[in-house]
């Protein structure tokens, strides 16, 4: 016996060692991506992003290709979306610049409702604000790569003129934005570049809300998650400001004041890639939760709980996920639907593509039940998904609280004429 369970032990130290050297190079490959990017940022022909600069229009072009050639839907042209303010210093007219993209939702119902992620593209330093904004641009590319996940439409923007009163998120909220009501979520992230005593990773919530709270410190106890403390006081104004005035809850991110800030001095070897790293994901993981919460009110940190045998949880809300195998519902996808699911002939003739939204609850037990279409495409389609799914292999069931407890899952199943499939689902 003793042998048998050196055997498990050796065997689980070897898969343990697996999935960290998995996480470590994707940590890896995050960690570089911001560097580059703040490096690129960093660029004299860039001018600090500095409002009504040359440079300006330049770091606009660069944000949109970047955020286009990562699958966000632009709202903003190429050079931006322009607007007029006074020039403090000549008192003429000063024109900057919004870049601003969009990746919808799946849910019908909820992708017309907006989770905002924003940060000032000026400043002319690497923390202030070169990290800030490649951090975003990586979590755009985060959210653009696993859309599936995100039931409303998530919105990026980066804001011209932040340091001039945060002239561009005041020009977005009360003048560009024609559905600024249904903006349900504000995230500000500003100059996340530093680390140690007096710069921890931080997170404000302006008007204190214990749910709010709740819900950014349940992110933090993911595995490996960094962990932000929660500020008393506002660390500096910021974009979020705006966002506040308008009545929408917010949360800005930093890693707090730099005495460096405005000087030559806040240059790229201030910076702790490693953590801004783990910020990236944090605040990622963050905005999925913001994104998948069933009503408004719970997005605003008003949510009401009922009894574990009444309620059907979503995945965001256990202590524990639901699991198929030792995978998430991007696994459950890849190795479960996309490879049993058939492109019924009918619709392949008739040239039908788009997106099934699926929606179906694994129970305590671990067995999937209630498979409905939310969003169908075709009839024959709409069928052969419900098909697949209800096959499905008991999934391992979601915890709450140390209880097993049942979870609704939606997901939203990709049909695809082009040669080049992103699955592979079979015709």
């Amino acid at each position: 016996m003793k042998g048998f369970r050196s055997i498990l032990f050796c065997i689980a130290c070897i898969l343990f060692a697996g999935n960290a050297n998995f996480l470590s190079a994707q940590q890896q490959n995050l960690q570089d991506s911001l560097t580059k990017s703040v490096k690129e940022l960093m660029n004299e022909r860039f001018e600090g992003g500095a409002a009504g600069s040359l440079g300006e229009k330049i770091v606009a072009e660069h944000l949109y290709n970047t955020l286009k050639g990562a699958g966000v839907a632009m709202l903003s042209p190429l050079q931006g979306d322009d607007f007029g303010m006074a020039n403090p210093a000549t008192h003429d007219t000063l024109y900057s610049r919004n870049v601003v993209g969009i990746i919808p939702g799946y849910d019908s119902r909820l992708k017309e409702e907006y989770i905002l992620l924003g940060t000032h593209l000026d400043g002319g330093g690497a923390d202030n604000n070169a990290s800030g904004v490649a951090t975003l641009l990586e979590i755009a590319k985060m959210v653009a790569k696993n859309n599936f996940m995100f039931r409303r439409s998530v919105i990026v923007a980066f804001f011209g003129a932040g340091e001039l009163a945060n002239a561009g998120s005041f020009y977005f909220v009360n003048r560009s934005f024609a559905e600024v009501d249904k903006i349900r979520f504000m995230i500000d992230i500003n100059s996340v570049g530093l680390s140690g005593s007096g710069n921890e990773f931080q997170a404000f919530v302006g008007v204190p809300d214990r749910e709010l709270i709740a819900k950014i410190l349940t992110v933090a106890e993911r595995p490996l998650s960094i962990t932000p403390q929660i500020a008393e006081k506002e660390p500096f104004a910021s974009d979020y400001r705006n966002f506040h005035s308008a009545k929408i809850p917010v949360t800005l991110f930093t890693t707090g004041f730099n005495a460096r800030r405005g000087t030559r001095m806040d240059n790229t070897g201030l910076l702790d890639y490693f953590q801004m790293s783990q910020i990236a994901e944090f605040i990622y993981s963050f905005a999925v939760v913001m994104a998948n919460e069933e009503n408004s009110a719970q997005v605003a940190g008003n949510s009401s709980a009922g009894s574990l045998a009444e309620r059907v949880y979503l995945q965001n809300e256990v202590d524990k996920r639901a699991r198929f195998f030792k995978s998430d519902e991007r696994g459950f996808l890849k190795d479960w639907v996309y490879q049993y699911v058939k492109y019924p002939q009918n619709a392949v003739d008739n040239g039908i593509e788009g997106n099934v939204v699926v929606e179906f609850i694994v129970g305590a037990n671990g067995d999937i039940g209630n498979v409905r279409i939310v969003e169908g495409l075709d009839e024959e389609i709409d069928k052969e998904v419900i098909r697949v799914i209800k096959g499905s292999p008991k999934w391992k069931p979601a915890v709450k609280d140390g209880n097993k407890v049942s979870v609704k899952i939606s997901l939203s199943v990709e049909f695809k004429l082009s040669k080049k499939y992103r699955f592979g689902i079979k015709r």
